[in-house]
C-alpha cells in the first residue's frame, strides 16, 4: 500500500504487505501490518507529520537478515511489534512512546538455518539524525548481539537523543552508542535516564567515541523479565510542542509565505520558562526563552534567499525535549527584477506610440 494523499487516515485495516508512507500528516493507527518485506512501515524521508499508534506490526517473510518494523520518523506511540530484525529504525526527528517491541525474530532463527546474520536492534539511529525522544517503551531482545537501543554515527551527526523511563533488556549490550564510525559526524547529546535495563551478554553499556548521560538506570542483571513488566517505569515529563503562531514581515502579498526582508522574526508559544531551540531544516539556528506566560519571540540572523523551513522545540529545566512545531514556510526574495527594456518605438496610422521590449 502506497500512501500519497496528505492527511490520509488509515484505520482498522489488516494490510498484507509493506504501507509506504509518501505524504505528510498521514495516520496509521488501530491497524495490522503483515509484511512479508523488509519493512512493514516505511516513511520517506523529508516526510512530516507522520502518525503511526496502536498497532500491530509483524513480518512473516523469509530473507536471511529478516526485516525492521518502522523506518523513518514521525510519532510512534503504543504499537506492538514483533518477529522483525529491527524494531524501530528512526531516521528524523521523532517521538517514540509506549511501544512493546519484542520477540525480535529473522528465518535464520525462526527457520533453524544459518543463511544470514541479522543484527537485532529494538531501537535503531544510524546518523544524520537530531531531536529523538524515547520514552516509556518496553523493548526486549532475546538474541544476545547487539541491543536492545542502538545509535551510531555511521551516515552522520548525531545530536539531542533522549532514552528516559523505558524498560530495556538483553542484546550483546543493553545501550550501544558508538561515535566511532566518523571521526567528524560527532555524536553528541545523548542521554539515558530512569530506565530499567536487564543485561545483554556482554553487558549493560557499549559507548565507543562518545561519553553519553548516565543517570538513575536500574540495572536489573541477567534474570529480567522476558514479557513487559507489570508496572512500567513511569514516564516522565515531556513539554508539548510549541508553536510558530506568527512570523513578520510578510511583506507584498499577504499569507504568500513570501518577504523581501532577509531577517524574520517569529513568535510563537511553548511551556512557561522552556528553552526554545529554532531550526531552518534540520540546522539549529538560534534560542529563545518562553516567559512565565509562555510566549516567545526570535529573530533570526541574515537569511539567503531561498526557501526556509522554520520549526521550533521546547526544552524544560530537567532537560526533557518536545516534538518539533507544526513547520512554517517562509521564501525570502530581496532581489528586485531586472529593468525592462524598450527595444523599439514606433507611431502607428492612429498616431499612437507602439513600444515593445523585454
Amino acid at each position: 500500500m502506497t500512501v500519497t494523499q496528505p492527511g490520509t487516515v488509515i484505520d482498522a485495516l489488516d494490510v498484507k504487505g509493506t504501507i509506504s508512507v509518501l505524504a505528510d500528516n498521514v495516520t496509521i493507527q488501530n491497524s495490522r501490518i503483515t509484511s512479508s518485506d523488509w519493512t512493514g512501515i516505511w516513511i520517506k524521508d523529508g516526510i512530516t507529520g507522520t502518525v503511526v499508534k496502536d498497532s500491530e506490526i509483524l513480518n512473516v517473510g523469509s530473507s536471511p537478515d529478516g526485516a525492521n518494523g518502522i523506518v523513518g520518523s514521525g510519532t510512534f506511540l503504543r504499537n506492538d511489534i514483533h518477529d522483525v530484525e529491527n524494531g524501530i529504525i528512526v531516521t528524523g526527528s521523532s517521538l517514540v512512546q509506549d511501544n512493546y517491541i519484542h520477540d525480535m525474530n529473522a528465518p535464520d532463527v525462526r527457520l533453524g538455518t544459518s543463511l544470514g546474520g541479522p543484527h537485532y536492534d529494538g531501537i535503531e539511529i544510524n546518523g544524520g539524525v537530531s531531536d529523538v525522544v524515547i520514552r516509556h517503551n518496553t523493548v526486549i531482545n532475546e538474541n544476545g548481539f547487539v541491543s536492545a537501543v542502538m545509535i551510531n554515527n555511521d551516515f552522520g551527526p548525531v545530536s539531542n537523543i533522549q532514552v528516559d523511563g523505558n524498560y530495556l533488556a538483553g542484546g550483546g549490550y543493553t545501550l550501544y552508542s558508538d561515535g566511532s564510525f566518523s571521526s567528524t559526524d560527532k555524536i553528541s547529546g545523548v542521554s539515558f535516564t530512569n530506565n530499567e535495563l536487564g543485561q545483554g551478554t556482554w553487558g549493560y553499556y557499549y559507548f565507543r567515541g562518545n561519553t553519553p548521560v548516565l543517570s538513575n538506570n536500574d540495572e536489573l542483571g541477567t534474570g529480567w523479565q522476558t514479557s513487559s513488566p507489570t508496572t512500567p517505569p513511569s514516564t516522565p515529563d515531556i513539554p508539548a510542542a510549541p508553536t510558530i503562531a506568527s512570523w513578520s514581515p510578510d511583506t507584498g502579498t499577504a499569507g504568500d509565505g513570501i518577504t523581501d526582508a532577509n531577517k524574520i522574526a517569529l513568535h510563537g508559544t511553548a511551556a512557561a520558562g522552556s528553552t526554545i531551540k529554532v531550526y531552518d531544516g534540520s540546522t539549529q539556528i538560534g534560542t529563545a526563552t518562553a516567559t512565565s506566560t509562555g510566549g516567545w519571540d526570535y529573530i533570526t540572523n541574515v537569511l539567503t534567499d531561498a526557501k526556509h523551513t522554520l520549526t521550533a522545540t521546547a526544552t524544560n529545566s530537567s532537560g526533557q525535549t518536545s516534538a518539533a512545531s507544526a513547520a512554517v514556510a517562509v521564501t525570502v526574495d530581496t532581489k528586485a527584477p531586472a529593468a525592462p527594456t524598450i527595444a523599439s518605438d514606433t507611431v502607428n496610422t492612429a498616431n499612437q506610440v507602439v513600444m515593445s521590449g523585454a
